[in-house]
């Protein structure tokens, strides 16, 4: 099992984390995904919150061509997918779709300050990002949080 960060906006990450949104849209521009079903994405929410908030494990992995990914989800209304999410990912000749497994939202998130304060030159994820397990900011903060869900 891999683990990521993934920045998302809060009105997204709020979806996930109240079981309304099943599946999470990304760009990208590689034909086999680095992700696979059984990891761990942590959610950096961006904007005016700046903080680890929880996590989901992968479900199932689809990645094609855009038009292919939002023809697929949007015929399951359960997906939980508005057209603002398919509008995210229009324009980028591959998308990769993430069901959401099992969303927990952490007791005490870990704003960016604190995080900065532990591992001084960390930097958020500006997309998916593979960590590996004995990275600072994983070992550090981000168990800690999770621990304490």
């Amino acid at each position: 099992m891999a683990t990521f960060l993934m920045p998302i906006k809060p009105k997204f990450a709020y979806r996930i984390f109240t079981g309304i949104k099943k599946y999470d849209l990304r760009k990208t521009l590689e034909s086999k995904p680095p992700i696979r079903t059984g990891d761990r994405v942590i959610l950096y929410v961006s904007e005016g919150v700046k903080a680890f908030m929880g996590e989901y494990t992968v479900g199932e992995v689809i990645i094609g061509p855009t038009n292919y990914i939002i023809k697929v989800l949007s015929r399951n209304p359960a997906s939980g997918l508005s057209n603002e999410d398919f509008e995210y990912i229009k324009g980028s000749p591959l998308a990769l779709a993430m069901e959401v497994v099992n969303p927990v939202l952490y007791r005490k998130p870990v704003d960016l300050k604190s995080a900065l304060r532990i591992v001084p030159d960390f930097k958020p994820p500006l997309r998916l990002q593979r960590i590996d397990d004995y990275e600072p900011i994983l070992v550090m903060v981000i168990n800690k949080a999770r621990t304490s869900s």
